[in-house]
């Protein structure tokens, strides 16, 4: 989170600084209680085994951070899908709008030669767990997007209740705001609301990257939102000047629902009928 000029490229990926018109009666924020969270470190890499909410009694794990399975980052310097070694920025250099960062201490990137990160890395499993040491580094005046998607034919749909949490979002520094969209299955988008800085509470943790000079405090927000997010494939962030660079640690989710298509119907139809047959010619 530091100050950066934006270039002509990032204008191209179309976040627009304008927050008018979002729909924030669309959602209700629940922030993260530290008295409620507890990770454990593994060497420099940290594993969330709990997370509560101030005033949600939903009760978290690690796992509600392992369901994403693609994604995509657009920044000021080009578009990179899930497993594409996106550039970072080390040691404080502040070219890229948004990119891979790890904490001083973590487990280096599979390109840390080159000075890459995926967001396979970033948002994927880590020896089992999603690692918290592994963020995207957002730069204070900059634009970029972010795409997670769940595995095909994954869903997940909101329900009208406001006690329950449905998304959450773990962010370093807690003086950043976030747009945030819902992907439905036919590719189009939710209405957007938003994330802003002091809707969030504190995890117990901070992080310090290769890209900053000392630890931030590590800060999370549940998301109650309505019944209008239906038949999701996963969700769109935007960060855009004004909200002071968002650093994206992890986004959580409830489970997914596995869709069937007609023609996994189909097979899964076929399937019974021979195993029908296989009974009755067993005598079973």
């Amino acid at each position: 989170m530091r100050s950066f000029v934006l270039g002509s490229a990032a204008c191209a990926i179309g976040v627009v600084s304008s927050v008018a018109g979002l729909a924030q009666g669309a959602a209700v924020f629940h922030a993260v209680a530290s008295s409620k969270t507890a990770s454990v470190l593994h060497g420099g890499n940290r594993e969330l085994n709990r997370l509560g909410f101030t005033t949600s009694a939903d009760l978290w794990t690690g796992a509600n951070f392992l369901n994403w399975a693609d994604g995509r980052l657009t920044n000021n310097v080009g578009s990179y899908g899930w497993n594409d070694a996106v550039p970072r920025d080390v040691n404080s250099s502040n070219t890229n709008s948004g990119n891979p960062d790890r904490a001083d201490s973590a487990a280096p990137f599979v390109g840390e030669a080159g000075k890459t990160g995926t967001l396979r890395e970033v948002f994927g499993a880590f020896n089992g767990y999603k690692n918290m040491s592994y963020l995207i580094d957002g730069e204070d005046r900059a634009a970029w997007s972010l795409d997670l998607l769940f595995a095909p034919n994954h869903r997940i749909s909101a329900d009208a209740n406001n006690g329950t949490v449905e998304l959450t979002l773990l962010e370093r520094g807690g003086n950043s705001d976030l747009r945030i969209r819902g992907i439905r299955a036919d590719g189009s988008l939710t209405d957007a609301i938003m994330m802003n800085r002091g809707q969030t509470g504190a995890t117990g943790w901070t992080l310090d990257s290769l890209e900053i000079g000392g630890p931030q405090t590590v800060v999370g927000v549940g998301i109650s939102l309505d019944a209008s997010w239906t038949n999701l494939k996963g969700f769109r962030f935007e960060a855009a000047d004004g909200m002071n660079g968002p650093d994206l640690i992890a986004v959580g989710t409830i489970p997914t629902t596995f869709i069937p298509t007609p023609g996994t119907l189909a097979l899964m139809g076929a399937a019974g009928i021979l195993f029908a047959r296989r009974n009755r010619a067993s005598g079973r």
